[in-house]
């Protein structure tokens, strides 16, 4: 069993490596073509004056400033034909009322089927208290999520049966 963590985490430890390789060989082409784009915008730019930069600033800050002061008038004007509209949610007519009702179990449990219960939960315990299962426990856990709620609902359910 432990062969298989082993090889497991090799495998994972392969698939980090080369998510990060491919992440770096992005990260290098993606600066790459920003240094090329920052070049051909340069050259493109180099014989601009420094009146030609103002007057495209002071461009770019007319159209801007015109785009906002048309998009706030326009939303507060009266007429609201291009906004959308929002419709309350209601209940549907047919709907069929599902009431929730607790489970009757009519299987009865043997007593040996209860007692390999109470063991595997013995096991699950020490295996979470433990600092080398630790790791395992937290993977049947994570893996069985609602594993624990079932063996604690089938003891429960047990116990009530001897009651009866």
């Amino acid at each position: 069993m432990k062969f298989n963590f082993k090889r497991n985490s090799q495998k994972s430890h392969v698939l980090e490596r080369a998510k990060n390789n491919l992440w770096q060989k992005f990260e290098q082409a993606n600066l790459r073509l920003q240094y090329k784009c920052a070049n051909w915008l340069e050259r493109k730019t180099a014989h601009f004056t420094r009146l030609n930069w103002i007057l495209i600033l002071l461009c770019f800050i007319v159209f801007t400033s015109s785009c906002s002061i048309y998009l706030i008038v326009r939303s507060f004007s009266a007429n609201k034909t291009g906004n959308i509209i929002i419709t309350p949610i209601t209940k549907p007519t047919n709907l069929v009322p599902i009431k929730e009702r607790r489970m009757e179990l009519n299987i009865i449990i043997s007593k040996t089927e209860f007692e390999k219960i109470a063991s595997f939960r013995k096991y699950m315990d020490s295996l979470g208290r433990s600092p080398t299962g630790k790791k395992t426990y937290d993977s049947i856990v994570s893996d069985r999520p609602e594993l624990l709620d079932s063996l604690t609902i089938l003891e429960n359910y047990y116990y009530s049966y001897l009651k009866n």
